[in-house]
């Protein structure tokens, strides 16, 4: 386990053990997970593509990550029902939830809105602005104001009533928010690295090459521009995400390193 900066002052390591759901074999937890690792979270992921059921296990917080289905598609996708159940249950124990694309969709699915389609698909990176100027979240004090993100979706969702719109932009106005203290939803892909995005080009939709013939090359320059910056947004959100679990799960399991 990488060692966290309790460990390097103590010398102990702490089982922090999270549940990552990825609902595509093109879509891993990438950057979001290489940093939780170095953080000291153990990653349990369950790819419903390949396994019937959701490890078993006493986890201290979830992941959702993207996917191509409509977060509603429990007929064609009978594993969102129990993505949807597994939110249910994590909220009701107080453990912190993140939700990526798909992932914020089923989120806001669950505490009762719609998804739907988007009147224009976002795809590649695009800007975004901070609404909560006043959160207490570091990664959205710090947020730079030329931040760029990776887009892949073709679909938007209602604000749960429960939630604080944290982030927006022009093309799709629910880009990130908050549910409580310790449940967040990000419409973009704040995980993925250059070899995830690129892979995602090479499976593109016939669809998407007739409507955006100049995309590949678009994305490449964006790539050049802005992967950097958006991996250290990722890095912090990950940073602060990772000590909610810790707070919520005091009694976490100590072992010495």
């Amino acid at each position: 386990m990488a060692r966290n900066k309790y460990c390097e002052k103590f010398g102990v390591a702490i089982a922090m053990k999270i549940l990552v759901i990825q609902n595509s074999v093109r879509d891993p937890i990438g950057l979001l997970g290489d940093q939780l690792v170095q953080l000291g979270a153990e990653l349990s992921t369950w790819l419903p593509e390949q396994q019937l059921m959701s490890p078993n296990g006493d986890f201290s917080g979830l992941i959702i990550l993207g996917g191509h289905m409509n977060a509603h598609e429990d007929a064609q996708y009978p594993h969102l029902k129990q993505v949807v159940e597994l939110i249910h249950q994590f909220h009701a124990e107080n453990k912190p939830i993140m939700g990526v694309c798909l992932g914020a969709q089923l989120i806001a699915r669950a505490f009762g809105s719609q998804v739907y389609p988007h009147s224009k698909p976002e795809l590649g990176f695009s800007p975004l602005r901070v609404v909560e100027a006043l959160a207490p979240e570091l990664w959205l004090q710090n947020c730079p104001l030329d931040l760029h993100i990776m887009q892949w979706h073709f679909d938007t969702f209602d604000l749960p009533v429960q939630a604080t719109l944290l982030m927006t932009n022009d093309l799709c106005a629910h880009q990130a928010y908050r549910i409580g203290t310790n449940i967040y939803g990000f419409q973009f892909h704040l995980e993925v690295t250059p070899d995830i995005i690129t892979d995602w080009l090479t499976a593109k939709s016939e669809w998407i090459e007739t409507n955006y013939p100049q995309l590949d090359q678009q994305i490449q320059t964006q790539i050049q521009a802005h992967a950097e910056g958006a991996a250290t947004f990722a890095a912090q959100v990950a940073q602060d995400w990772s000590a909610l679990c810790l707070d919520a799960n005091p009694t976490q399991k100590i072992v010495s390193v």
